[in-house]
């Protein structure tokens, strides 16, 4: 029986080292993620996470303004009292700006409902100073009829307008029970569709929108210490994006009215139909004699 030659040596530098003893049998575990640790986890996978408002304590800037802020296609702008740009150049609002439209919807929102009526609304854009023609659902607040109240009216326009402009809102009944406005409904705008209005309005015409949130900011006393706003912040004018966007959403606006209108005018005609053929139904026919 032939025996196989031995193994030969490792060479030097190959020898197998041993772990240290250690006291731990079983090693400890990393302590279990707190419940907020793991939602945002949870979002990090599924690319949503829980909505909520931002801490705006009294007195304490928000973060976002105690560096300058820079983006591509322009400088940036900072000022002594710490407000850097609200807008981008082709006014788009910056973190800043909405932190700052989020502050002020904490106060609109003392529920935390999500959405804001369009009362709320309306009172808002007094505050800053808008005119009564300038007020959608305000200038819309018209007498209303036995069929329709006059906050159906002015609901009415506002949801035109957000459903123009793609701001962000839920539609709900307002009167259960009563009839309702064809293609109306109350709109409750979210926090995101309030952001967006807001920079349209303040980007569109920063003179009025640097007034009005100064007489916000005033009003409800939110961050103090910042200071008032100040001109620079603000884009001079209305940018050429934002003309782009104006002149899309009148088209939209004109097609959608021309959609209602031949809609409802569909309507009447098949409901005229509907009642002259029940009165056929209830009468008999109808013969004319010619003599």
């Amino acid at each position: 029986m032939d025996v196989p030659p031995p193994i030969p040596p490792r060479p030097p530098g190959y020898e197998i080292h041993s772990p240290p003893p250690s006291n731990n049998i079983n090693p400890q575990l990393p302590p279990r993620p707190s419940p907020q640790q793991q939602q945002q986890q949870q979002g990090a996978w599924t690319g949503y996470t829980q909505p909520s408002y931002p801490s705006f304590t009294q007195g304490v800037p928000p973060p976002q303004a105690a560096s300058s802020s820079s983006f591509s296609g322009g400088g940036s702008t900072s000022t002594g009292g710490g407000w850097t740009s609200l807008f981008h150049p082709d006014g788009a609002p910056t973190p800043l700006f909405e932190a700052l439209m989020a502050a002020f919807f904490g106060r609109l929102d003392p529920g935390r409902a999500g959405h804001i009526r369009p009362e709320t609304l309306s009172g808002f854009l007094d505050l800053n100073g808008f005119l009564t023609e300038d007020n959608i659902w305000k200038s819309n607040l018209k007498d209303g009829n036995f069929l329709y109240t006059a906050q159906d009216m002015a609901d009415y326009e506002l949801k035109a307008c957000c459903e123009a402009w793609y701001f962000d809102h839920k539609t709900v009944v307002r009167h259960p029970g009563r009839n309702q406005l064809p293609y109306g409904g109350m709109p409750l705008l979210s926090l995101k569709g309030f952001t967006d209005m807001m920079a349209v309005e303040s980007a569109g015409e920063p003179e009025r929108g640097w007034r009005g949130l100064n007489a916000a900011l005033r009003h409800y006393g939110i961050w103090p210490a910042m200071g008032p706003l100040p001109r620079e912040v603000f884009l001079q004018d209305m940018p050429r994006q934002l003309q782009q966007r104006l002149e899309q959403v009148k088209i939209r606006s004109h097609r959608a009215a021309q959609e209602k209108l031949d809609a409802v005018r569909v309507r009447s005609q098949i409901e005229a139909q509907g009642r002259q053929a029940a009165l056929d139904l209830i009468d008999g026919p109808r013969y004319v004699w010619r003599y």
